[in-house]
Formats: structure tokens, C-alpha cells, sequence
């Protein structure tokens, strides 16, 4: 056995990050680490009584030692078919019928290695939902990136953000507890206007728009000008917007497969862009004309 006492205890760390991997165990890099320093003196004295062969005579006394708060409580629910493990302030819930070796089990492991994840969820082999709390936009960024997630594809519901990203195969879906006050208002601006206030008309509306779950972009053109750019899933959610925006529906416009039109809200004038709307029209124009979205001053649509 080495006389460097560093030795052992990297031979004991290495033996439970391989256990920790393959046993899919929610333990973060700093959990393995501290396990190793705690067990190390154990595993010493262990070898100590095989090589010396006095255990009979020189009973060698140890003890772990770690906080309650540090050991994990796992419930399973034969129920619902959930298996819940929470260890240092991460909750990981798996179907009871899913394997650990699968794509979405794997990667939760991996993930929870990293101090921001708060939350992963396993139902199937190849989703999965994961929960984070990143403490800086540079640590949110960092995400969106790892998961292959363009900016304009996340959304903001009350304090959290949400998106859909990818990792090796598994579809992630991500929450960002309260990641919106992090955040810097999520909009665009143009060269030249950096210096905008957003307590102009412009700004104001920006800020409460952007909370909208179907608000996919916005930018800021001037104090009094604001483009935004939504993806209504119905046509009765495309008509909220016309109506909160002052917008007359026989002014709707199409470019290609969206709709256009111009409308104000708070003193702010508003391009509004309807990702994929013209569907909504083509697909059902007696409901569209039933709702008055189609009038016979209605531009045509060929």
C-alpha cells in the first residue's frame, strides 16, 4: 500500500464515480468527492486489519460520518409507477419501467452533476424534463447552448422560462426557475438605439408582452414603435391578439405562410407578425368570417 495518503483516496474516488455512473446515482461531482475524503479513513483501516491480520487482538475503530441533510430519501410509488429520489436539494423522479441504461436515465445522470439542476424527470427513454436554477444569464446561456436551444425559442410564464432542446438523442424539455428576473427585457433592438428607455410607450408594452408564452420575438425600433412576432396556436388566440392590439382585421396582410398587420396599445404603435396564420384563414374561412376576421374589404389572400 502507498505511504501517500493522496493515493488511496484517489483510488477511492475513482471507484465511486465509476459506481456513481453505472448505478445512475443524483450525485454531483462535489457529493463523490466528499464521500471519497469521508470513507477513505474506513477503507484504510480496513486494510490495515487484512494486511496485519490483528483484528482479533487490535480491533481498529472508524466511523462516516455525514449530515443528515446529505443522505438521500427515495419513495416509490408502485401507484403511479414513480420512483423519487431527492439527495442535496435534487429531486429525480424515473418510471419505475424505465431502464437505467436508456438514453433520457443516462443523461439525467450526467446532468445532475451540474450545481444548477434543481429537478429531473424521467417518464420515458427518451425524454426528458430537467429543472435548473442557474444563478447568472452567463450560466443560463450556458444551457441554451449545451441543449441546442435558440433564444427566440424560449418562452416566459410568470418568473420561469420554459423551452424544448436536444442532448445525444433525448428531447429535454427546460424550465428555468425563476430565471426571468435574470433576464434583461427579452427583445431586440436596432443599431443605433441601445440607449431606448423602456419606460416609453415601446418599452412598457415590450415588457408586458414579452411574458405572453406565444411571443416568439420583439423589437424595440423606437420609443413609439415595436415589432412583435407571435405563434398564435388557434385562430380564436390570433383574434386575441388583433383585439389587443386595436387591430382591424380587414387591414391583415400576408407574407407567405404568416399574417401582418399594424395596431397600438399604450401609445405604442405595433407590427404584429403571426408566424404560420395564414392557415388559420385557409383552413376554416367560415369560422374565420363567423368571427369577422374576413371581411369583404379583406385583402385577397392568393
Amino acid at each position: 500500500m502507498s505511504s501517500d495518503p493522496r493515493t488511496l483516496q484517489q483510488r477511492v474516488h475513482a471507484i465511486l464515480r465509476t459506481a456513481t455512473v453505472m448505478l445512475d446515482l443524483p450525485l454531483g461531482t462535489q457529493h463523490v468527492q466528499r464521500l471519497a475524503v469521508e470513507v477513505t479513513p474506513a477503507v484504510r483501516a480496513l486494510l490495515a486489519e487484512a494486511l496485519d491480520g490483528a483484528a482479533a487482538e487490535v480491533p481498529v475503530r472508524y466511523a462516516v460520518i455525514a449530515d443528515s441533510a446529505d443522505l438521500a430519501a427515495r419513495i416509490v410509488d408502485t401507484e403511479n409507477g414513480v420512483e423519487t429520489t431527492e439527495y442535496a436539494g435534487c429531486v429525480s423522479r424515473i418510471g419505475l419501467d424505465i431502464d437505467l441504461d436508456s438514453p433520457a436515465a443516462v443523461l439525467a445522470g450526467q446532468l445532475r452533476q451540474q450545481n444548477d439542476v434543481i429537478a429531473t424527470d424521467v417518464p420515458t427513454g427518451t425524454y426528458l424534463g430537467l429543472t435548473i436554477r442557474p444563478r447568472t444569464v452567463q450560466a443560463w446561456q450556458w444551457w441554451l447552448r449545451k441543449l441546442a436551444i435558440n433564444r427566440d425559442a424560449v418562452t416566459v410564464q410568470g418568473g420561469d422560462v420554459y423551452a424544448v432542446g436536444e442532448r445525444d438523442g433525448v428531447a429535454v424539455h427546460l424550465r428555468g426557475a425563476d430565471v426571468a428576473r435574470l433576464l434583461p427585457l427579452s427583445t431586440g433592438t436596432r443599431a443605433g438605439l441601445d440607449d431606448v428607455d423602456f419606460d416609453t410607450p415601446a418599452g412598457t408594452f415590450a415588457t408586458a408582452m414579452r411574458r405572453q408564452p406565444d411571443v416568439t420575438a420583439i423589437e424595440i425600433r423606437d420609443a413609439h414603435h415595436v415589432a412583435v412576432t407571435v405563434r398564435a396556436t388557434s385562430l380564436v388566440e390570433w383574434q386575441w391578439w388583433l383585439t389587443q392590439l386595436g387591430a382591424d382585421p380587414s387591414a391583415v396582410t400576408f407574407d407567405g405562410a404568416a399574417a401582418l398587420v399594424t395596431g397600438a396599445k399604450g401609445g405604442a404603435s405595433v407590427e404584429l407578425r403571426g408566424e404560420a396564420c395564414r392557415a388559420f384563414y385557409e383552413a376554416d374561412e367560415a369560422t374565420a368570417r363567423l368571427m369577422g376576421l374576413i371581411t369583404e374589404t379583406s385583402p385577397a389572400r392568393s
